[in-house]
Order: structure tokens, then sequence, then C-alpha cells
């Protein structure tokens, strides 16, 4: 015995139409309870959205300032251009940096590498030293991808 399978639309051919009395009572219903139709979308309740004023901006970046002892776009600008360099280094070094043509990979891929700076981004950023000093060859070795992240 076979079971029969009754499809989604259950075999209306085309698709619905609502009716512009049914879109108005559906749109009337939904008003005010956070959905798309009212202009606020559920995800944010109603919280002030909007770009954030200078003052605002310039609070949270003392803030950050004083927790962190830097400003983090001044750290993000610093880890992207030593990511940047790196992989330049890497192309221009690759037969001093990976002689054994270790297979390249993202963290959790087995028998993967990846390249590892022996003297940290973050603490060449620390020391105050340039990105360049940071990703020269001598810096640079390559290291299955469980060691490098269990440095840190």
């Amino acid at each position: 015995m076979t079971k029969k399978v009754i499809p989604w639309n259950k075999g209306l051919k085309g698709v619905q139409k609502h009716s512009e009395e049914t879109k108005k009572r559906m749109s009337e219903t939904r008003k005010g309870k956070g959905y798309g139709v009212s202009g606020k979308p559920p995800w944010n309740k109603g919280l002030k959205t909007g770009p954030r004023s200078e003052e605002t901006k310039r609070k949270m970046s003392e803030t950050l300032l004083s927790k962190r002892g830097h400003d983090i776009s001044e750290w993000k600008r610093y880890r992207g251009r030593c990511s940047y360099l790196t992989e330049l280094v890497y192309a221009e070094y690759n037969h001093m940096i990976n002689p054994n043509n270790y297979r390249r990979t993202k963290s959790g891929v087995y028998g993967g590498y990846q390249i590892d700076h022996i003297q940290s981004v973050k603490e060449c950023f620390d020391l105050g030293l340039s990105p360049e000093h940071c990703c020269r060859v001598e810096n640079l070795q390559m290291l299955p991808w469980k060691e490098n992240r269990l440095k840190g």
C-alpha cells in the first residue's frame, strides 16, 4: 500500500493571491506588533536606531582607550596590514617559510598547517614595532593548526 502524499499547495494551481480586503485586514491586525508592516523590525523592539552622534563615538573611543590602552581601530588597521604583508611575504618566500610544501588550511582540517608569527602580531603591536618588522621572513613559520591555536 502506497502512502498518498499531499503537496504543500493541496493541489491548487498557480500562486494564491490575497484580495485587497484580506490584505488590509491582515495589515490592521499586525500594526504595532513589531512586524514589518508597522515599520519596526522585530529584532530591535523599538530601540533607538540610526547613526551615532559624534559625541557618542568620542565617548565610546575614550572608554575603549582606557580599557585596552589603545584605540580599537588602530589595532584593526595594524592587524589588517600585517595580514596583507604576511601573504605578500609568503608568496615571495614560500620556499623558505614552507620548504616541505605543507598544505595550508583553516583550523579543524586534519593534517593542515598555518602560517605562524613567531613573535605574535599582538606582541609586535604592543611593542610599537612596524607591521613590516612583524611580517619579516625570519618571523614566519609553518605550524600544524592545532599548535598554532594553542599558542593563542
